[in-house]
C-alpha cells in the first residue's frame, strides 16, 4: 500500500484524469476486435475504476 499526499486541487485533477482515461478506454474497447486485447483493456478499465472509487472515498485533510 502507498501513501500519497495531494492538495485538493491535485485530488480533483487526478479524479478528472481517471474519468477521462476510463472514457477513452470504453471507446477503445468498443472498437477493438482482438479478443485478447479487448480483455486486457477491460482489465485496465476495471483497475482505473477501482482507483477512481478509492480516490472518491477519501476525505480531505483539514490541513490541505
Amino acid at each position: 500500500m502507498y501513501t500519497v499526499t495531494l492538495t485538493s486541487e491535485q485530488h480533483l485533477m487526478l479524479l478528472d484524469i481517471l474519468n477521462c482515461a476510463i472514457a477513452d478506454l470504453h471507446t477503445e474497447i468498443v472498437h477493438t476486435d482482438n479478443r485478447c486485447m479487448k480483455d486486457a483493456l477491460k482489465d485496465r478499465k476495471h483497475l482505473l475504476q477501482e482507483m477512481l472509487e478509492s480516490l472518491r472515498s477519501l476525505q480531505p485533510n483539514s490541513t490541505s
